[in-house]
């Protein structure tokens, strides 16, 4: 009995002696539980401020536009239980470049053309929101941390492929039914087939859309690349990559002056614009890829689109869809820009056509590049 006692009596020693450690350990555990949520919580609402303020600035130019709408996607993510509050100067405009596709982008501030955003989101004593209080303060000798992140969206170099239509109903006029009609009935007197396109022509709506996409791409702060395939019975290359958009123009052009029309050959048209993007010098292979395919009607001869836009999506090329006219075959436009990891657009006149390729222009990807 005297021997249970005393066994018990150690133990309660050793409890007393163990508690405050026990104790002191769960303490530091769970700070530094909570110092690594909030660090996530923080990077979390740095890449969200950098996303916005770099997709901001894609389409605008503009680094006061870019840096409010950080501002304002900060502080919709919590921090330590409140929003994020950057500052001005936590926002840094510059270049980011890489040389190859196995290089990482590097970022430097100001310099060149920019086109990259660096946000630093801080918790410290000199920041908006102050540093952070522990959940179990003075231990070792702290009662708050202050940590930093940093994210970096850049504009990342594109090789754009157009791919146009300039089968027969593209003569026509986008609120003319073509099926059943030998010529469009806005076409002057006596026009027929490979004369110049009519003045009220689906083409001409469409000359018209592509000139306001390459004046967007020009107003962005990389050199995209764009080549141009077009379609009817047969598809061909028209122009391979380039940064002269005028080549771009002149390659539509001849179209413009002679249009001859055809069957549609969706498929095929993809098709030569996946060849210009695999070009053997002027793709670049650190770039992204993007289709931009458009048609008024419906696939009828050659190649299943389906069919390449599963092949370019599981290349890693995005295929953006553009129906124009409502004798276009949406639902397939629409399976091919899901095959494509891409979008679909519709279009029913030259106006709502313009507005489709003005928002693929603008909605081309940027990337955290840190």
């Amino acid at each position: 009995m005297h021997g249970t006692k005393q066994r018990c009596g150690a133990t309660l020693t050793l409890l007393a002696i163990m508690l405050p450690v026990i104790l002191i350990l769960a303490a530091f555990a769970v700070n530094v539980t909570y110092m690594e949520l909030n660090r996530t919580e923080l990077q979390i609402a740095t890449d969200a401020a950098a996303r916005a303020a770099g997709r901001r600035f894609a389409m605008t130019g503009d680094v006061n536009l870019a840096r409010a709408e950080g501002q304002a996607a900060a502080a919709k993510n919590e921090v330590a239980r409140q929003g994020l509050t950057l500052a001005d100067s936590d926002f840094v405009f510059g270049t980011s470049l890489r040389s190859s596709l196995d290089q990482r982008y590097v970022f430097t501030p100001s310099g060149g053309q920019i086109n990259a955003v660096r946000v630093t989101g801080r918790r410290s004593a000199g920041s908006p929101d102050g540093p952070i209080r522990l959940l179990f303060p003075n231990m070792l000798g702290r009662s708050t941390f202050e940590p930093e992140q940093q994210a970096v969206s850049s504009q990342i170099e594109l090789d754009v492929a157009l791919v146009i239509d300039r089968s027969g109903s593209m003569a026509f006029a986008a609120n003319e039914k073509s099926s059943g009609n030998s010529t469009p009935k806005a076409a002057p007197r006596n026009w027929d087939f490979c004369d110049a396109a009519p003045p009220k022509s689906r083409w001409l709506d469409t000359v018209s859309a592509v000139d306001i996409f390459l004046d967007e791409l020009n107003r962005t702060p990389v050199a995209e690349r764009v080549s141009l395939a077009s379609y009817s019975t047969t598809a061909s290359i028209d122009r391979q990559l380039t940064t002269d958009y005028a080549s771009i123009r002149s390659g539509m052009d001849v179209y413009t002056k002679k249009f001859c029309g055809g069957s549609t050959n969706v498929g095929g048209g993809m098709q030569q614009g996946l060849n210009t993007l695999k070009h053997a010098t002027l793709a670049r292979p650190w770039a992204s890829k993007v289709v931009v395919v458009m048609t008024d009607g419906i696939h009828n001869t050659g190649t299943d689109p389906l069919s390449v836009a599963r092949t370019a999506g599981a290349s890693g090329i995005m295929v953006y869809t553009v129906t124009f006219s409502n004798e276009a075959d949406e639902r397939r436009m629409r399976s091919v820009a899901d095959a494509g990891h891409g979008k679909h657009y519709h279009a029913a006149d030259g106006a709502e056509l313009r507005k489709a390729f003005r928002e693929i222009a603008n909605s081309l990807p940027t990337l955290l590049t840190q």
